[in-house]
């Protein structure tokens, strides 16, 4: 713990006795500035804006700084050993003597001056004006020798009186610093508590339990549930599991058959890892359900220097109160990452997304979730005429619930097209990666980077001649290859930079099968191209659909359709 804090000594041997005492206690990142009463205002309000936690300094600047600042401040009190000092030093000067301040120093000093029965008279002011005046006073009375704060000590010199300061010592110092700690302790809990409520409130959440790295729960809040469904050593088991600071939504199954959401939502605070769990009923959600839940947390990152790209992002932009979207697109070219988008930005971050195949929704006959908030369906050119009919009717029925529909398909088809009611839907045309190349190496940076991040892999640049073998390259699977390709070049690569050699290494293979087809697979219709193209794709690739897919970027189902024909 270190405890970002600012001295402001009113003068200067103060300084040096923190820095004395800083030597034996550490706990404190103090920066010290020198400066008393008005002047020190300004830097006060500076070091707040600069992340300072708690200000130090003494007697009318602490008061007067404490006026100006959101910040708490501590006042470095006069001591008993401190009056002590001061009296014993001025008991044996000749001449009349006085003591001026303020109460913080003046209550003490009397209660001493009688009880000890030292003869020095004690004077309290209640502003920093009032110094000059009763100072100027004391020597038309025939005082000699006046005892005080910076102020009073000037005020004196300026009158050609003797003047001593009362200077705080070591004891006071250390007390200041143990006031400083028990401060800080205390708005660290109240920071923990303000962020814990932030959360439940930000999320709507009821039943929640937070504990720290340790297990010790530091709060708890039960509606629904009575306790906590999972044992405490079970989550922190959960914690230790992690290596990383993410938030996690899992489904559990409690001692009592019960199928909740548990939400894992890691709050660090200052350096320390807290963990909020929120356990949430499901509405009959089956342990086979086809439907997908995701929670999108933080916006998505979409990368959109082409202009085919921008033009995307902003229709999205421009239509988000719309609840029908229709994603066109060839496989990999980032459709369902752009559905996570649509979904946070309708949603800020609040809900689930659900994912799931237009023919499992047909069959799907558990309830939705209700903290569903955007469905995104795929592989919709798999229904006859008479389910898309059906589905149609099944996806109109979503909107009373709240829940915006998201439907990808890789191409247009006239009858779905047309099934869907255009008009209602919003259409976003993505391009493939070839036709936004200047989204290559934005994209190649941001995979890298990530790879970096989750693997902790040493590769952290490409090299020019490597980024222009990616441009080069037709991605027929478009922003997932890239994606496939930088991780493995990542996880190949042992050195900092990845350069062309591995790059061609990688797409070597797939480089030679496209320069390989012979130019009589030109001759003929486009269908009978295309027939000879996927026959011999299907012969190499031994009649593996997926794989044929992948090489051809096309759907799984748009190859069945075709195969088919």
């Amino acid at each position: 713990m270190e405890i970002k804090t600012l001295l402001i000594a009113p003068y200067p041997a103060l300084e040096h006795v923190m820095e004395e005492c800083l030597k034996i206690d550490h706990e404190l990142n103090m920066h010290i500035e020198l400066a008393n009463l008005q002047e020190a205002i300004p830097i006060a309000k500076e070091a707040e804006k600069q992340g300072i936690e708690i200000i130090i300094s003494r007697g009318g600047t602490a008061q007067l700084i404490e006026q100006e600042v959101n910040i708490p401040v501590v006042d470095i009190h006069v001591s008993g050993y401190d009056m002590l000092r001061v009296l014993t030093l001025a008991n044996d000067y000749p001449g009349k003597k006085a003591i001026v301040g303020f109460s913080n120093i003046t209550i003490g000093a009397k209660a001493l001056t009688d009880l000890l029965e030292i003869p020095i008279e004690v004077f309290t002011i209640e502003d920093a004006i009032e110094v000059e005046p009763l100072v100027n006073q004391l020597k038309i009375d025939g005082y000699q020798l006046i005892i005080g704060d910076v102020i009073t000590r000037d005020a004196a010199a300026k009158y050609n009186l003797e003047g001593i300061l009362i200077q705080s010592g070591r004891e006071a110092i250390f007390e200041a610093i143990k006031e400083v700690k028990s401060i800080y302790r205390m708005l660290r809990k109240q920071r923990l508590q303000m962020t814990i409520m932030q959360t439940v409130i930000e999320r709507q959440l009821s039943d929640v339990i937070v504990v720290n790295g340790e297990g010790t729960i530091v709060y708890e809040n039960w509606a629904i549930f009575d306790h906590t469904q999972v044992p405490v050593k079970k989550l922190i088991n959960v914690i230790h599991q992690k290596n990383n600071l993410q938030e996690e939504l899992d489904i559990i199954v409690t001692n009592q058959h019960k199928r909740i959401k548990q939400m894992m939502v890691p709050i660090n605070l200052e350096g320390e890892n807290h963990y909020l769990f929120a356990f949430s009923l499901l509405d009959e959600l089956v342990e086979e359900s086809p439907l997908h839940i995701i929670d999108v947390p933080t916006q998505p990152v979409i990368i959109s220097k082409s202009e085919r790209m921008k033009r995307c992002i902003d229709k999205i932009d421009s239509n988000l109160s719309n609840h029908y979207w229709i994603l066109i697109g060839k496989l990999g070219t980032g459709k369902k990452q752009v559905s996570k988008l649509i979904h946070y930005k309708k949603n800020r971050g609040i809900g689930f997304l659900g994912i799931i195949s237009a023919a499992a929704f047909l069959t799907m006959k558990n309830q939705i979730d209700s903290d569903i908030k955007s469905i995104y369906f795929n592989e919709i050119e798999m229904l006859s005429a008479s389910e898309l009919r059906l589905f149609v009717e099944r996806v109109r029925k979503l909107h009373a619930l709240g829940i915006t529909v998201i439907i990808a398909i890789d191409t247009i088809d006239t009858e779905i097209y047309h099934s869907l009611s255009y008009p209602d839907f919003i259409r976003i045309d993505f391009p493939t990666l070839s036709e936004r190349k200047e989204d290559i190496r934005p994209l190649a940076a941001l995979f890298l980077a990530a790879f970096h991040a989750k693997f902790g892999t040493s590769a952290i640049k490409i090299k020019e001649e490597a980024l222009q073998v990616l441009e080069s390259y037709t991605w027929p699977g478009n922003v997932e290859e890239l994606y496939i390709l930088i991780r493995d070049a990542v996880k190949e690569e042992k050195g900092f930079v990845i350069g062309k050699r591995l790059i061609q290494q990688l797409l070597g293979d797939r480089l030679k099968k496209i320069e390989s087809i012979d130019k009589e697979y030109l001759q003929g219709t486009l269908v009978e191209i295309e027939k000879r193209i996927i026959d011999a794709v299907m012969e190499e690739e031994q009649y593996n659909q997926t794989k044929v897919a992948e090489r051809l970027g096309i759907n799984r189902t748009t190859l069945w359709r075709k195969l088919k024909q």
